[in-house]
C-alpha cells in the first residue's frame, strides 16, 4: 500500500499484502509462529515482534504502543515455572485471537486502500 515499506509478504492479485497468508499460513504465518512458543515469555516476545514487523512506517509508533499495551492485557506477565501445558495452550489461543483481530484490521485497511485507489483511477480516466 502507499507509503508502506516493501516486504517479502505474499501479495494478492490487486498487489496488496495477502494478510490471510501472512497470518494463517501453517508453515510461515504469524499464528504458526506464536503457536510454536514453548513458554509464556517466548509467546509474549514473539507476539510483540509480530506487532513490530507489521507496523514499520515511521508514523506507526502509536500503533505499536497501542498493540503492545493491548498485548499486556491479553498475556499478562507470568512465572514460566508455574504454567501448565493447558495454561500455555490457553495463552496461545489468546495470542492467536489477538493477532487475528489485527489481521482483520489489516484486511479492512487493504480493502479501504483498494477502494480509494479504484476511485482515483476512475476519476483520472473520466
Amino acid at each position: 500500500m502507499d507509503g508502506e515499506k516493501a516486504t517479502s509478504w505474499p501479495l494478492t492479485a490487486e498487489g496488496v499484502p495477502d494478510w490471510e497468508s501472512v497470518f494463517e499460513d501453517p508453515k510461515t504465518g504469524f499464528i504458526a509462529l506464536i503457536r510454536s512458543a514453548h513458554s509464556p515469555t517466548t509467546l509474549k516476545a514473539c507476539a510483540a515482534v509480530v506487532v513490530q514487523q507489521l507496523f514499520t512506517r515511521d508514523r506507526d509508533s502509536m500503533n505499536i504502543m497501542k498493540y503492545i499495551l493491548d498485548l499486556e492485557h491479553v498475556l499478562p506477565n507470568s512465572d514460566d515455572k508455574k504454567i501448565t501445558e493447558e495454561d500455555l495452550d490457553e495463552m496461545r489461543d489468546a495470542a492467536s485471537g489477538f493477532l487475528r483481530a489485527i489481521k482483520e484490521d489489516r484486511i479492512l485497511k487493504s480493502q479501504e486502500y483498494l477502494k480509494k485507489r479504484t476511485n482515483e483511477e476512475e476519476r483520472r480516466s473520466s
